[in-house]
C-alpha cells in the first residue's frame, strides 16, 4: 500500500527516488532549481483543495522533498500542474509529460518549456523517479 499522492510522506518518498537515481544524478547535475508537482481540486472525486508537492534540486540531487508551502508555490521557478485524473495516466506510465504539456493536458504553469529545454533530460528523470513512488489515489479516482 503506498502513501497518499503529492501528501508529505509522498513528497519525501519522490525525493529518494530522485537521489536514488544514477540517470538523474547525471542528467540533472548541472540544474539547481525548485520545481513543485501540483494537483488541481476535483470536489467530484472528493479533493476539495488543490495539492502539491516541491523539491528543491542541485548538483544532481534532491537536497528536499517535502508538500509545498505558499511561500514555494509563489517562488519556485518551475510549475507542472493537472488535474487528479491526468496525474494517475502520467504517474502510472499511460501519458508522457511532455506531450501532456503540449497538448493542454497539463500545464507549466511557471517557467517555460524553452527554458526547461537544457535540463530536459533531468526533468525527465523526475517524473520517471515519481512513477515508481508507490501512492494511493483519491478515493473517487479508483
Amino acid at each position: 500500500m503506498g502513501t497518499e499522492l503529492f501528501s508529505d510522506a509522498w513528497a519525501a518518498g519522490w525525493a529518494k527516488e530522485i537521489n536514488a537515481s544514477e540517470a538523474y544524478r547525471v542528467a540533472g547535475l548541472k540544474w539547481e532549481s525548485g520545481f513543485v508537482l501540483m494537483m488541481d481540486s476535483d470536489p467530484g472525486i472528493g479533493l476539495a483543495e488543490p495539492r502539491a508537492v516541491f523539491v528543491q534540486l542541485a548538483g544532481g540531487e534532491c537536497r528536499a522533498g517535502r508538500t509545498a508551502t505558499q511561500d514555494d508555490l509563489e517562488s519556485a521557478p518551475y510549475v507542472l500542474r493537472a488535474g487528479p485524473a491526468v496525474w494517475r495516466q502520467v504517474l502510472g506510465g499511460d501519458l508522457e509529460p511532455v506531450g501532456a504539456v503540449m497538448t493542454g493536458l497539463m500545464d507549466l504553469s511557471r517557467g517555460s518549456l524553452i527554458g526547461l529545454a537544457p535540463f530536459v533530460g533531468a526533468a525527465k528523470e523526475l517524473l520517471s523517479a515519481a512513477c515508481r513512488v508507490e501512492c494511493t489515489y483519491p478515493e473517487g479516482l479508483a
